[in-house]
């Protein structure tokens, strides 16, 4: 045995892994064509016994042939257990620079690098520095023999037998590692699947909830026009000849109202139903704002003096010229105004102002009712909103009327909000793009 001071074995990571970056390739490649042995002892004769045991066999198991490799120190094996982390088994002396420096190896292979791959066979001459019994429990050591009683037989056996396990156990942990792949893989495919049927559970939630919203709107909102269709045309059938002229000119009135009410109601379903299954059929043009304007307008002149509300139309130009499909924009803007009719009370003022940018042409409602606070703010364009705000005029509402406004004006790549303080009224503001800034052709919302 070489004869070297006794000291602490260290194995400071700082200095074991200095050059990691610099260790090759090839190294880690020969694994895979080679069983590595690395022979861990501070005599040299014991290198070349071991080697010169195998020499003459030429050994190939599993069509991979033997390669040996030394090291004379436990500092210089863990150099190379770096390098070669595929090596299959070591060789290993116990007493070495210190008495224990094999152990302490083993302890740190098995402790601090986690290899339980690598079989380790302890070969000592002094049997009496680490009993049997003691080093195979405490240090996970795989066989332990003496070198006065190893021979070269006995030397081929331990080391075929010790491949043998270390490929078995190579096996073993490809399957395990493939065996959690798939489990990895299965259990985040169940994943997916338990998220992907808790959506769908929530959208059939929402869409439950959606369809009672409309049969509970159509129940209600249809029948009460329908019952007063039903009892004003009794009336005209049984009174028709001792009615006065008048009085069935105003019964056909009502019966008018009625019935557009409910066309009114039928046509924002149908408006909803086409939003939101994609089936919104544009037609993209260069148009006028101001003239859709001043129909609507002149259309609610009348609604607007039964409640005594003045309309404002304050154009700052004489054209605006949009990209945006006609029939889309009026629907907007009738939404918008009947909406600022509807929540103004009597006696007050609407202003309905239209300007133009560089990039857009604006549109503002700007009404004196009672304004929003936050939480209306917060729900203002969904679907099915009921505001605190209550119609002044007993009008009708479905909650509708702002969710299509928000989807149609998205459809025409516009934007609509709402600017309001609670108590000082409300203002709705539409932009669209100006004319010439947007090529846009026919197209289908999707």
């Amino acid at each position: 045995m070489i004869n070297q001071p006794e000291e602490n074995l260290a194995f400071e990571e700082e200095g074991l892994f200095a050059e990691e970056d610099e260790v090759h390739t090839d190294t880690q490649s020969t694994a895979d064509q080679k069983w590595q042995i690395l022979i861990v002892d501070d005599e040299e004769d014991i290198h070349q016994a071991t080697r010169f045991a195998f020499a003459l066999n030429n050994y190939i198991y599993q069509g991979k042939p033997l390669e040996f490799i030394s090291a004379y120190s436990a500092q210089e094996a863990l150099i190379l257990l770096q390098q070669r982390p595929k090596v299959a088994m070591i060789l290993l002396d116990v007493v070495m620079e210190t008495s224990d420096a094999g152990l302490k190896l083993a302890e740190y292979i098995r402790d601090i690098l986690h290899n339980h791959l690598v079989r380790i066979i302890l070969r000592t001459g002094q049997p009496g520095y680490a009993p049997e019994q003691e080093v195979i429990v405490k240090y996970e050591i795989n066989d332990y023999q003496s070198k006065a009683e190893l021979s070269a037989q006995k030397l081929f056996t331990v080391v075929i037998a010790g491949v043998r396990a270390y490929s078995d156990l190579i096996q073993l942990d490809l399957l395990r590692q493939h065996l959690e792949d798939q489990v990895e893989k299965r259990t985040h495919e169940l994943q997916e699947q338990y998220t992907h049927t808790v959506e769908l559970n929530e959208q059939l939630i929402k869409l439950n909830q959606e369809k009672n919203e409309f049969l509970g709107i159509a129940s209600h909102d249809l029948k009460n026009p329908l019952s007063a269709i039903q009892g004003l045309s009794d009336m005209i059938r049984s009174e028709y000849e001792s009615l006065p002229e008048t009085e069935v000119v105003d019964i056909a009135n009502n019966i008018f109202k009625a019935s557009r009410q409910m066309f009114e109601l039928i046509t924002t379903f149908l408006d909803v139903n086409a939003i939101e299954s994609g089936h919104l059929n544009l037609s993209i043009s260069t148009l006028d704002l101001l003239p859709i304007l001043q129909t609507l307008v002149k259309d609610y002149s009348e609604r607007a003096r039964m409640k005594q509300i003045t309309l404002h139309l304050q154009p700052t130009a004489t054209t605006f010229m949009v990209r945006a499909d006609q029939n889309i924009c009026h629907q907007i803007l009738d939404n918008v105004i009947s909406n600022a009719l509807k929540y103004s009370p009597l006696g007050q003022n609407i202003f309905i102002r239209l300007s133009q940018t560089e990039h857009s042409v604006r549109c503002e409602v700007q009404d004196e009712g009672p304004g929003l606070n936050a939480e209306d703010k917060q729900k203002l364009f969904r679907k099915f909103t009921r505001l605190s705000a209550q119609p002044t005029g007993k009008e009708h509402s479905t909650g509708l009327g702002l969710f299509i406004v928000n989807k149609l004006v998205t459809a025409i790549n516009g934007k609509v909000w709402c600017e309001s303080e609670f108590g000082r009224g409300a203002t709705f503001v539409v932009e669209l793009p100006v004319a010439g800034n947007l090529g846009v052709s026919n197209k289908s919302m999707v």
